[in-house]
């Protein structure tokens, strides 16, 4: 209905003027020929039917150009798509309306064993997974996302009545603007948080949501996994899993107060896995001194309507389970994380096998810094590494990337001779 088919009915007026015109001007001229004055207002007659016939055509054709662009605009929002067309067309719109229609199944038939065989993946994991439409329905849910979602959580159901929206939709799209899976503390329908992993499956495929927890409830149809044995100084540093991790507190020069944010990253000896993090605020149970924002640079209120440590402390040792911490002064930071624990009266806390970064950074170079970013520098390590959804454990990941490429570099390939290089670790 734009240019072409204006100019086509403004063609069809002039037409329709001018034999009009023609048949006025034949009458005028016809005078008492009353046989010569029917012929032409025969002909100007049939002028006129041909005229209307065309535009009747044209009208028709344009109809069915507008009915073809609704039902392809249909498909887009996954509402239908080409339909039957009156009468069978044959001609060059019918034949395009029958090819897009058929594309379309095709598609369908293809979206849909591609979502069956991604609802299958989902299904085999045992890490809570979810598959968002671009509207938001769930079209893919495994049994532990359904566990942990609650409320008779399935498939084809809105995901805003079961997570906050406003958290969601912004780690949604984040991951779509950033072109990788962004982290997100999602909102549970009962108050209850989450730390979740959002990634676009790309366009129009909707979203997956990964939270990297087990609910409690939950337990595989195979035997439960026996306890994982920590590293042993024998393992190569190459493969070794390792969590990088970051705490602050309420004292940060000594380590010592109340917990206040828990990041981790995870790796496997040089390879950090960034999309297996987090950065978890934690509610002290006290306002934030000057010093301590200035510490970490954070705002006043980064704690304000975060979790407690009782609530978060599962994800984080399922994040620590079978793995060497690493970090700069790692030690205080899992201390810390230990007193917590008995402070909560939670089940007793065995530190894991760890490995300070710092000692080891200076070993190997002596004029290197003390603090993370300093460190960092030190090895090359782009100090804008530390972005993401967990900043300052991502930092410390890279530098024990660099640490581990580097050890390797000068012969030293096993956890053991990492620690022996240096003896101040504790």
């Amino acid at each position: 209905m734009g240019g072409t088919y204006r100019a086509a009915i403004l063609g069809l007026a002039v037409a329709g003027m001018a034999v009009a015109y023609l048949a006025a001007d034949a009458a005028r001229r016809a005078g008492a020929d009353i046989e010569g004055l029917y012929a032409d207002m025969g002909v100007a007659g049939l002028g006129i039917i041909a005229l209307w016939f065309v535009f009747a055509r044209l009208s028709r054709h344009f109809r069915d150009m507008r009915r073809l662009r609704d039902d392809i605009t249909a498909l887009r929002h996954h509402r239908g798509g080409p339909g039957a067309w009156d009468g069978g067309r044959g001609d060059e719109l019918g034949r395009l309306a029958d090819a897009m229609a058929d594309a379309f199944r095709r598609e369908r038939r293809a979206g849909t064993r591609a979502g069956d065989r991604l609802a299958a993946v989902a299904t085999a994991l045992e890490e809570p997974v979810a598959v968002l439409s671009d509207t938001g329905r769930i079209v893919a849910l495994n049994p532990p996302a359904a566990r942990l979602l609650g409320a008779n959580a399935a498939v084809g159901m809105d995901v805003y009545d079961l997570i906050g929206r406003p958290a969601l939709f912004r780690a949604i799209e984040q991951a779509r603007g950033g072109g990788e899976p962004a982290g997100a503390q999602l909102v549970r329908w009962d108050g209850a948080v989450f730390p979740a992993r959002v990634a676009d499956l790309g366009l129009g495929a909707g979203v997956a949501v990964i939270f990297p927890v087990r609910p409690p409830e939950y337990r595989p149809a195979r035997a439960a996994r026996p306890a994982v044995a920590g590293p042993g100084d024998g393992d190569a540093l190459g493969t070794l899993p390792m969590t990088a991790l970051w705490v602050a507190t309420t004292e940060p020069a000594t380590g010592g107060g109340r917990v206040i944010a828990i990041g981790t990253v995870r790796l496997s000896g040089a390879r950090v896995f960034r999309t297996v993090s987090f950065d978890l605020p934690v509610d002290p149970g006290e306002s934030l001194s000057p010093a301590v924002t200035e510490a970490y640079r954070m705002p006043a209120n980064a704690v304000a309507g975060a979790q407690t440590f009782p609530n978060v402390w599962r994800v984080v040792a399922e994040a620590l389970r079978g793995c060497l911490v690493v970090g700069v002064g790692v030690d205080a930071a899992l201390a810390a994380l230990a007193r917590e624990v008995e402070g909560a009266g939670l089940d007793r806390f065995e530190p894991p096998p760890s490995l300070d970064l710092g000692p080891l950074a200076r070993a190997l170079e002596p004029a290197a810094g003390v603090d993370v970013p300093s460190l960092a520098a030190a090895f090359g390590v782009d100090l804008r590494a530390g972005k993401g959804s967990a900043p300052h454990a991502l930092l410390t990941a890279e530098l024990a990337s660099a640490l581990v490429r580097r050890l390797e570099e000068r012969g030293v390939r096993t956890l053991g001779e990492a620690r022996a290089l240096a003896p101040d670790d504790g």
